[in-house]
């Protein structure tokens, strides 16, 4: 029995720390998604709490057919989906500081590879900002949570064929963004 298997049973015989477990191991993952499809981190941040609510009270639906990261990404999408149709806020950005790539730094701040990397990863976070929300929703689920084809087609209602054509266009636009705003850079410095 896996962990998740083990924590959901917990749940559902009353343990509240095992939800709280739960909630912990996926709360960055459903405010990325969110966020993703919102744009804007007060309303993402409200819509994975009321994501987790449901959550909670579904769970003794949860067939387990899939993983329940799955459905659980399943529940948070279409919840981000349903308010920004309802607040419209398809349009909306966010400015600043917010950062939803969950990118761990490897590499030391300060030296020359850090600075590069950390470079790298604020250009990469701004062109996928630009992205469309489903695209930028795809993107994040199969490069940084690391979710398959299939599971990401279970997660948005696509084809398993539209997912990697999507995925396969937006690799190519991500690549001429960043080689266009890099070398950009490059001719500014010099």
């Amino acid at each position: 029995m896996d962990s998740d298997t083990h924590l959901i049973s917990q749940v559902l015989l009353g343990d509240q720390k095992a939800f709280h477990a739960l909630v912990e191991r996926y709360q960055n993952y459903v405010f990325t998604i969110t966020f993703k499809v919102l744009k804007n981190r007060e309303l993402a941040e409200e819509v994975a709490q009321d994501v987790f609510i449901k959550v909670y009270k579904m769970l003794g639906s949860f067939q387990q057919k899939s993983k329940f990261s799955t459905w659980l990404y399943t529940v948070a999408y279409r919840a981000a989906l349903d308010e920004a149709r309802k607040k419209k806020r398809y349009a909306e950005s966010i400015e600043g500081e917010d950062s939803f790539l969950q990118i761990e730094d490897t590499l030391g701040r300060g030296t020359d590879e850090g600075v590069q990397q950390e470079d790298l990863r604020k250009a990469l976070e701004k062109a996928i900002q630009k992205l469309k929300p489903l695209n930028a929703t795809i993107i994040t689920l199969f490069y940084l949570h690391e979710k398959s084809v299939q599971e990401i087609a279970d997660i948005t209602g696509l084809t398993t064929t539209n997912i990697k054509t999507k995925l396969h266009r937006l690799r190519e636009q991500l690549r001429k963004h960043l080689i266009s705003e890099l070398s950009t850079e490059l001719e500014d410095l010099y």
